[in-house]
């Protein structure tokens, strides 16, 4: 179920921050997973309503939360560096 969200989170992160391309969707992808192990598996953080699903309680809504949150961040970084390498002379990167 985590490694779902953590992909879908992750791919609709990278498609609309950009760059568009494959290689871009690991990292928001690895975010969102990281961020879900850490808070709802390790800190036994339970902010919100949670819910039973396949045994386990659940924070749903914080859970969704800080998927988003961390491929959103990493994105924009992934982004970012993208840019600024792109812009340097004599470098050319596809889909920058």
């Amino acid at each position: 179920m985590f490694i779902l969200l953590s992909i879908g989170v992750g791919i609709a992160a990278a498609w609309i921050v950009g760059p568009r391309l494959r290689a871009a969707i690991i990292l928001p992808v690895l975010a969102a997973f990281g961020a879900l192990y850490v808070v709802g598996h390790k800190s036994g953080l339970e902010l919100g309503p949670t819910m039973q699903i396949f045994g386990y309680q659940v924070a749903i809504v914080q859970d969704v939360t800080v998927a988003v949150v961390a491929a959103g961040a990493a994105a924009l970084i992934q982004r970012a560096v993208w840019t600024r390498r792109a812009a340097r002379p004599g470098t050319s990167h596809p889909g920058a």
